[in-house]
């Protein structure tokens, strides 16, 4: 498992249908397509966006189906 520590924090808004209807992880420390701050949900340090992914389906259970990685800072998890 690589190590790829960083702030990540979680989009607040669904995504529209183009894009799945998710919710999006961002790394806060290396994206350049955050969320405005009103929408993230700051979900702590991980060592990768898979423990992250697991932080925010903990934190959130009812979007739990709906987390997805961002395309840009967190390929590993992105599904659509």
């Amino acid at each position: 498992m690589e190590i790829e520590i960083g702030h990540y924090v979680l989009k607040t808004q669904q995504q529209g249908n183009e894009s799945g209807k998710n919710y999006e992880l961002h790394n806060a420390d290396t994206c350049g397509h955050l969320p405005d701050k009103i929408h993230q949900l700051t979900l702590g340090y991980f060592n990768n966006c898979e423990l992250a992914m697991e932080e925010a389906r903990r934190r959130v259970p009812k979007w739990a189906d709906l987390v997805d990685g961002c395309a840009w800072c967190c390929p590993k998890c992105h599904k659509e």
